[in-house]
């Protein structure tokens, strides 16, 4: 599998739904600090369209980790498997990229949308927008990180045009 990443500050960018549900919340939860505290953020404040496209992080600092708390269910949908309770370092598909996109979230404590153009072995085209914002329990570090994906897919063009002839 291929990818094409690019990463931007959400602030001023005009993000799809779910993005724009999920950093509106976080924005409002946070006030005057940089991260709301997992303790504030309830994913019951999001809509019941969001939540199935909600992951939530725990972050393990010694050695450096990511754990998925919560793994919303379009995500099972699109990514084809459901990794609740386990480390981003047991994601098959995309390990290392959502490590390295993680990374950065606790190095610079702020959100961040990566765009990412992926091509299947199948054909199948997907442009994945993934909002990751951080949470601190503890107003020093990041302690969760909670992200939302707005997905667009499409068939290879020889495959267009064969299911189009039908």
């Amino acid at each position: 599998m291929n990818w094409d990443v690019k990463t931007e500050s959400p602030i001023d960018l005009d993000l799809p739904e779910p993005l724009g549900e999920v950093f509106a919340y976080w924005n409002r939860l946070r006030g005057d600090n940089w991260a709301p505290s997992w303790e504030d953020f309830d994913l019951l404040g999001l809509s019941a369209k969001a939540i199935p496209y909600v992951i939530v992080m725990d972050v393990v600092s010694d050695p450096l980790n990511f754990f998925y708390r919560f793994w919303g269910t379009g995500n099972t949908t699109y990514i084809g498997y459901d990794l609740t309770g386990k480390s981003v370092r047991d994601n098959k598909l995309f390990s290392g990229k959502v490590f390295g996109e993680a990374r950065r979230i606790v190095e610079e404590k702020k959100p961040l949308v990566h765009f990412s153009k992926v091509v299947r072995a199948d054909g199948i085209f997907r442009d994945y927008a993934r909002l990751r914002v951080p949470l601190s329990d503890d107003g020093q570090n990041v302690t969760h990180i909670v992200s939302a994906v707005d997905v667009k897919e499409q068939v290879k063009d020889g495959l267009d045009e064969w299911f189009g002839a039908r």
